[in-house]
């Protein structure tokens, strides 16, 4: 039986490289990018001999949309983004580029190679300050410009998966 491959984008960062353990355990071929400027190698080195791992130092913004690391991927995570408030109103524009292009990149070689399976990790912060329990039908409010980043990552995914039938998942 043909082991189903998934892609993780930030897969070395802190929650990417448990995904990348979990994955790895359950039978996956697991293909990490990750520029590493969030991530460190550390976190993925257990599995360094593990021919199931392949890692790939790139950075989604700079990524062309016909990325070979993409070819036969049944599953693409996507986590790999900038995060924090306070630094994205310092520096909004490296946010959108990363969190907005970065994400588009993504979609776009999900388009061209054909995936359907992707996910895309948001950020609660597009809700502001949010009552407790907060449902995907709260409303948005974006105070801070790495909210709106995230937000508007979201929202490509939804556009890519109405135009181009990408199956995903909402507000993870």
């Amino acid at each position: 039986m043909k082991k189903k491959i998934a892609l993780v984008t930030g897969g070395a960062g802190f929650i990417g490289s448990h995904l990348v353990d979990l994955l790895l355990k359950k039978g996956f071929q697991v293909r990490v990018i990750d520029n590493l400027s969030g991530g460190r190698l550390e976190n993925i080195k257990h599995h360094k001999k593990n021919k199931n791992l392949i890692f790939k130092k790139l950075d989604i913004n700079k990524i062309s949309n016909k990325e070979k690391i993409f070819k036969n991927v049944n599953y693409v995570f996507h986590l790999a983004g900038k995060g924090d408030i306070v630094p994205s109103i310092e520096n909004p524009a490296s946010y959108m580029l990363t969190n907005v292009i970065g994400t588009t990149n993504v979609l776009e070689n999900c388009r061209n190679k054909k995936i359907k399976k992707f996910l895309y990790a948001a950020s609660s912060s597009c809700y502001g300050i949010a009552k407790v329990p907060t449902d995907e039908h709260h409303k948005i409010s974006n105070k801070y410009p790495y909210a709106l980043s995230k937000y508007l990552g979201e929202q490509s995914c939804i556009h890519w998966s109405k135009i181009y039938s990408l199956v995903r998942q909402r507000r993870v």
